[in-house]
């Protein structure tokens, strides 16, 4: 049921989530940081290590959701999951 055309190596299919990844990450980074610049945490109240222990919290988690929607689109580029 595969055509020629739509047929893509791992190669040529990784690209495209690996880009769409690095986007994300720059952009949400970017985001943070300005926030992180405009509200300058005043309104947590709290200590260098609670925002410290925030900041990789927030970018773990950002990092770890980017990530997965990457493999997903990976995934669906790659055709396995259709054989």
């Amino acid at each position: 049921m595969s055509d020629d055309r739509n047929e893509k190596t791992p190669k040529t299919s990784a690209k495209k989530p690996a880009r769409f990844f690095w986007i994300c990450s720059g952009l949400l980074t970017a985001i943070m940081i300005v926030f992180s610049l405009v509200f300058r945490f005043e309104v947590f109240n709290a200590s260098p290590h609670i925002i410290f222990a925030m900041f990789m919290g927030v970018v773990l988690t950002i990092g770890l959701a980017v990530g997965l929607m990457a493999l997903a689109f990976h995934s669906d580029d790659s055709g396995i999951d259709d054989q």
